[in-house]
């Protein structure tokens, strides 16, 4: 925050603008750059620049700046085993609360006829999207997972419509994954996100969304998010199970197809 308050007079208007509103936003490491723009009323291009000029990549890597501050650490010590499985109890319910019944309805009608599915993540989220489309393929879904950009873009550009494309991504605001869902709405695929921030450039790209809505720091989020988004999966995956016309069928037939691999 010094740094900040150093600079006032070297940023331009606009990015001295979205400085104030740094200096006065005590949860900013909660939010999502798309929130960042409507709450301060200054464009992207600005909160690049303004981050930049604090030597950080992007509104990510600033955030992850911000959140080392010691201002920012609720405690130098680590939450003990109780309190820890408390958080992760609050987190699910939270994702419980915050996805009404009708989205996953409207997601299983999308996928259900579905041709194709593609799954997408990078980094953290990707062994999220590989285990949705693991769960996929043991249901009978013509499924695949890919983590790189490149060949993410690449398979999108291929979908066509009655293709569906899932984009796993926390922030929502990955570039990777934004350019391979602007593929795959070229090509009139539908396309489904798992999001953390329903305002997110993913968000509101998608048609449909999974927003998880949990109140959770960058430094937090690589690990605390991975078991509400398991448990959505789950929930997802339980529901289709129940309403595909064959996947009891094809569960049996993948179950069988790897039986010989056990004692």
């Amino acid at each position: 925050m010094n740094d900040i308050r150093s600079m006032l007079p070297v940023f331009s208007e606009t990015e001295r603008k979205f400085a104030e509103y740094v200096l006065r936003e005590n949860e900013l490491i909660y939010k999502s750059i798309t929130m960042a723009t409507e709450e301060s009323g200054v464009g992207y291009g600005t909160i690049i620049r303004f981050c930049q000029k604090l030597k950080c990549k992007g509104f990510q890597d600033f955030k992850i700046k911000l959140a080392l501050e010691p201002s920012q650490k609720e405690s130098d010590t680590p939450p003990d085993e109780d309190s820890f499985l408390a958080s992760v109890c609050k987190d699910i319910r939270t994702v419980n609360e915050a996805i009404e019944p009708a989205v996953f309805e409207r997601a299983v009608k999308i996928l259900i006829p579905a041709k194709k599915i593609l799954v997408i993540g990078s980094g953290g989220s990707y062994a999220q999207a590989w285990d949705l489309c693991y769960r996929l393929m043991r249901i009978g879904f013509d499924v695949s997972v890919e983590g790189d950009s490149h060949l993410q873009a690449i398979r999108a550009s291929t979908l066509e419509s009655g293709d569906v494309l899932i984009a796993v991504s926390f922030s929502g605001s990955t570039k990777g994954i934004l350019n391979a869902v602007s593929q795959g709405k070229r090509t009139k695929a539908a396309v489904i996100a798992v999001t953390n921030y329903e305002r997110s450039p993913l968000g509101a790209a998608a048609d449909l969304t999974f927003c998880l809505k949990l109140r959770s720091q960058v430094l937090d989020a690589e690990i605390g998010s991975k078991i509400p988004v398991s448990f959505l999966i789950e929930v997802l995956c339980n529901r289709l199970f129940k309403s595909a016309p064959n996947a009891a069928d094809a569960l049996n037939l993948t179950a069988h197809s790897v039986s010989s691999e056990l004692f």
